[in-house]
């Protein structure tokens, strides 16, 4: 063959050869240039299903135009002999590409979503390839990966080739429902790239076997070979991206490779002070808890109070990072290496000190050290009196900005401390409000009313009163109506007060969303974010008005980017989850969800939400388990109605539904949505009816909610929404 001149192509070497092809390097001598040649093996030139089995690849791939897939030009016949023309690729097989050389994780990375983006694009156009392996991929002189060899990939719809029960495809590479011969769907290929993943990352195979039948059977039976235990210094989120994508049942992996694609962007590992995933190349600081070193314990909460006043201050610059409270608060007592709380929170630098309080003086040292070394960059100690305890937080501020080369924007020192017994109770209403318990909160409201009778109309005294109010009223501690109209009043005196208070604007956008006044809520984000543009509480104010007009993507942008600032909060982990799941990416939203245990095991209503989630992907018998699960009753009950009813259990579904009712308006929302996907169409909207009236919390979140989707074509669903402001989807 080499030297011949085949059609009008000239053939000048040999590349490689397997069992459905030998492929040929050739000149195309009507173009000038270079083309591979993919001939039948002579053994099965007259073999009907392989010569059918090339014109397929053809079809496949000629399908697609992806720069991560090889092109291809046409399919031929030279003598009897059909050959495909391809672009030539001058490279190495993946293979070879990750053995050549010790690759950093990161390449590997990038050349997986590379991949997972050429199956997204085959995907689209109908084609799954259902042979994926190492050495169908090319990875080129640019280090750009390349897919080829559709020779067994189906065209969704097309008559399939081989016969049922029948194996295709590399068994090692395989998925179990291919491995048993059931047909190819994304998922398959999702699991075949979990596998290539796998072998990138430890050199190894998830299954290992000395013969077929028992590799078979590893395949279909056991569990794959932990990640950790082959690739011990992998990050956790990165071997969890794997896990998924090698779930035996098709439904629990990604649903698709552009999930697959998102998940991974997010897994990618970085370095001790490298910037969080959408942190950009802006300077990054984590403000952790400032030890309290005074010989009274009850003056912790002014240490808490200085931190997060430097939060605060911090947060307020769009040029810098910041680290979120919930997040930085978890290395609170804690002696951890810098370089690990670093690569935690993703943070370039960390600001650390110590304030010890007696009587009206204060002694605070403050160091700003960098994260992957320890080195110190600033450190400083102020001997002051307690009213100038915020003049000496710009003094701090200011000297890490200058540290950070970026401009410092928020100040402190514009407040005055009128008086200093109402400032520590400011601080110990602060402290105790976000321990968020019943009893906390019922102390931080008479710690923040003894303050605000010595210095009336407060800005921080009100603003957390406000936070305190909504959450009693939110979570049932009080009458919900009265909590909020209180809340309310609290935030717009503060901003009455100083508008330059964003918690207070942050806390009135809530207020507004929860009485469906979507417009002045919008208004107070925006103030929100003019004056603290790096917080992730401001960010998910945005996202929660987006997800209200049915903007689930740009919302669920706005979580990432707070889960950025808030790696370790499972707040942020949960909405975003719960978005996800919204909007149907159930693979990336259990992903978070199960983040959000693994963070907080006890977080209200995470397992409820996953039951639902799982009853979404077909997964019953998870769903149940997960709705028993739920530690808060009101959302057992409103999952275990919802699953129940699925499972066909009315008895049960109908005593859950009961249960849930005997709390009544708190949870109408809850109701109604239970009463929605149980088909009682005139209960679910009695339900919505009771929660407008309420200000339920969730009236926000009803457009979008799945659970709801059985109203959507009663002709009550268009005057419910116009009642609550929106209007139906397009």
């Amino acid at each position: 063959m080499i030297g011949r001149t085949v059609s009008h192509y000239r053939v000048l070497e040999k590349l490689g050869s397997g069992g459905m092809g030998e492929v040929f390097l050739a000149d195309d001598t009507k173009l000038d240039r270079k083309v591979a040649l993919k001939f039948l093996p002579a053994s099965l030139w007259n073999e009907s299903e392989a010569r059918e089995r090339l014109i397929r690849e053809a079809k496949s791939a000629s399908k697609l135009d992806h720069p991560n897939v090889v092109t291809i030009f046409g399919i031929e016949e030279h003598e009897g002999r059909p050959f495909i023309s391809m672009a030539h690729v001058p490279g190495v097989t993946l293979s070879e590409y990750c053995t050549s050389k010790k690759r950093s994780t990161a390449e590997l990375i990038e050349l997986a979503i590379q991949i997972a983006d050429g199956l997204q694009h085959a995907h689209d156009s109908g084609v799954v390839h259902r042979d994926l392996k190492p050495s169908n991929i090319l990875v080129d002189e640019r280090g750009r990966a390349r897919i080829l060899d559709f020779g067994i990939a189906s065209l969704r719809g097309a008559a399939r080739l081989t016969q049922t029960g029948s194996t295709v495809g590399t068994l090692a590479y395989a998925p179990p429902e291919l491995a048993m011969g059931q047909p190819a769907e994304p998922v398959s290929d999702v699991y075949s790239l979990g596998v290539v993943l796998y072998q990138m990352l430890s050199g190894r195979l998830p299954f290992e076997a000395d013969h077929e039948a028992a590799l078979l059977y590893s395949i279909l039976h056991e569990e794959p070979r932990p990640l950790a235990d082959v690739k011990a210094d992998l990050e956790p989120a990165l071997r969890k991206v794997v896990e998924t994508c090698l779930q035996k049942k098709p439904e629990l992996r990604y649903q698709s490779c552009a999930e697959l694609v998102a998940a991974l962007k997010q897994a990618r590992p970085r370095e001790a002070g490298t910037p969080a995933p959408g942190a950009g190349n802006r300077p990054s600081i984590a403000v952790l808890p400032f030890n309290n070193m005074s010989a009274d314990p009850e003056n912790e909460y002014f240490s808490d109070g200085l931190t997060e006043e430097l939060l605060n201050v911090l947060a307020k610059n769009p040029e810098l990072k910041v680290t979120g409270r919930t997040s930085s608060f978890v290395f609170k007592g804690k002696r951890e290496d810098l370089r690990e709380i670093g690569q935690k929170l993703g943070v370039e630098t960390l600001l650390e000190g110590s304030v010890r309080k007696s009587g009206n003086r204060v002694r605070i040292t403050a160091q700003l050290v960098k994260a992957k070394d320890g080195f110190h960059l600033w450190s400083e100690t102020y001997d002051r009196v307690i009213e100038d305890v915020f003049a000496v937080q710009d003094e701090i501020a200011g000297a890490v900005s200058k540290a950070l080369n970026v401009t410092l924007l928020g100040r402190s020192s514009t407040k005055v401390i009128r008086d200093s017994k109402a400032y520590s109770l400011i601080l110990q209403g602060q402290h105790l409000a976000y321990q968020n318990s019943e009893e906390s909160l019922k102390e931080a409201v008479r710690s923040l009313e003894q303050a605000l009778e010595l210095d009336p109309d407060n800005p921080d005294a009100l603003a957390v009163l406000a936070y305190s109010r909504i959450i009693q009223g939110g979570y049932g501690h009080a009458d919900t109506g009265d909590m909020l109209a209180k809340a309310r009043e609290a935030a717009q005196r503060a901003i009455a007060k100083d508008d330059s208070t964003f918690k207070a604007h942050i806390h009135l956008g809530w207020l507004h969303v929860m009485h469906c006044e979507w417009s002045q809520g919008e208004h107070e984000a925006q103030r929100a974010e003019e004056l603290a543009p790096g917080a992730a509480d401001v960010l998910f104010l945005r996202a929660a008005l987006l997800a209200v007009q049915d903007q689930l993507p740009r919302a669920v942008d706005l979580l990432q980017r707070a889960k950025g600032l808030e790696p370790l909060s499972a707040v942020y982990f949960f909405h975003c989850g719960r978005m996800l799941w919204w909007s149907g990416q159930l693979a990336l939203a259990r992903v978070d969800l199960q983040k959000v245990l693994a963070l907080s095991p006890g977080f209200t209503s995470a397992r409820a939400s996953l039951a639902i989630l799982e009853l979404m992907a077909g997964n019953l018998d998870t769903a149940l388990v997960e709705a028993g699960l739920e530690k808060e009753s009101g959302y057992k009950h409103w999952a275990l109605a919802i699953v129940h009813h699925a499972l066909r259990n009315q008895r049960e579904s109908d005593l859950a539904t009961a249960s849930l009712e005997q709390v009544g308006r708190q949870w109408a929302v809850q109701l109604a949505q239970a009463e929605a996907y149980r088909g009682r169409i005139d209960s679910a909207f009695h339900w919505l009816d009771v929660a407008v009236e309420a200000h339920d919390a969730g009236l926000c979140w009803t457009r979008v909610h799945p659970t709801l989707a059985n109203v959507h074509s009663d002709a009550r669903w268009g005057r419910f929404l116009e009642r609550i402001g929106l209007s139906a989807r397009n």
